[in-house]
């Protein structure tokens, strides 16, 4: 889970035997095209000299070619990338990823247990039968690794409950994600052409080189009418639907991404077998049953969040 909170410092000493990493092609999931090579040298560099503040004790780029689940060393590569891509100075490109390790921490899950959370779902693109008796609610955002891998997780979920369950996607872009927010509304411009789904795919199965070129390439891909789309995105047309999605999840206490409700619950274990539990406990508990093991079927209730 991604979240900017508050202060943490940066951390030493690092690993005596992390050597320096000098292909850009070892710094995985992030994207050097676009930078010339003195560039590349410089974001290498800085990537080498400075410590990710993760606990391991390596530099970014180390971290990166041992551990490329590591949140934190994803983040501040892409900060120094993006920052050089942009024309910034090698001090600038370091002032910013001084910055953003500052305020890089993870945030504690408020205590929530059998809280029933209200959330309005009602202009939001769904995925599974409308009237089916379990509604899932992702708050996510397209540039976090964590959402795009939970992807498999859901679509198998959706596959093996396809009358019981449907989703419901609700924007939540970090500003720690330079092109979380246009993602988001791009999704939404598609939204409105009846073609979600179809960005959403392409958005998370490519959440790592996602840029502004790309999204108006994936847009063409997934054959919207890119007159339409650019206005909608130049126009901030559908601004207020991302804001809406965020008051939404402040008020049900999303604290990262991603974060998941079933039927209004906050789900902890997002695995497939997480799912697949709390999903067979709510439909135990709708049919009054004890065993969450009974074959579910089709059946339309009242739900909180609809």
């Amino acid at each position: 889970m991604l979240l900017l909170v508050a202060a943490l410092f940066w951390t030493a000493p690092l690993l005596a035997d992390a050597g320096p990493v000098n292909d850009p092609a070892a710094v995985k999931e992030v994207d050097f095209a676009g930078l010339t090579e003195a560039q590349k040298k410089i974001a290498l560099k800085l990537l080498n000299e400075k410590g990710c503040n993760c606990g391991c004790k390596m530099t970014i780029a180390s971290c990166r070619l041992r551990d490329s689940s590591c949140r934190r060393s994803l983040i501040f590569a892409r900060t120094v990338v993006d920052a050089l891509r942009e024309g910034k100075k090698e001090s600038e490109a370091t002032q910013l990823l001084d910055q953003k390790s500052a305020t890089f921490v993870e945030a504690k899950l408020p205590d929530d247990t059998g809280t029933v959370y209200n959330i309005d779902t009602s202009h939001d693109p769904v995925r599974g039968p409308k009237d089916s008796p379990i509604t899932i609610i992702e708050f996510s955002d397209f540039q976090c690794p964590f959402c795009a891998g939970m992807q498999e997780a859901l679509d198998k979920v959706l596959k093996a409950f396809p009358r019981e369950v449907h989703l419901v996607y609700k924007q939540f872009p970090l500003n720690i994600h330079p092109y979380a927010r246009q993602a988001a509304l791009a999704s939404l411009a598609a939204h409105s052409q009846g073609k979600f789904w179809e960005m959403h795919d392409r958005l998370f199965r490519n959440f790592s080189t996602i840029s502004e070129d790309n999204i108006r390439k994936w847009a063409k891909e997934v054959g919207l009418n890119m007159a339409e789309f650019e206005k909608a995105v130049q126009s901030g047309q559908h601004e207020a639907m991302v804001q809406k999605d965020v008051a939404d999840g402040a008020a049900a206490k999303v604290v990262g991404t991603p974060t998941v409700y079933i039927n209004g619950k906050r789900i902890t274990d997002k695995s497939f077998e997480g799912f697949k539990k709390m999903i067979q406990e709510e439909l135990a508990a709708q049919r009054g049953s004890p065993s969450p093991d009974r074959k579910a079927s089709p059946a339309t209730t009242s739900k909180s969040s609809r």
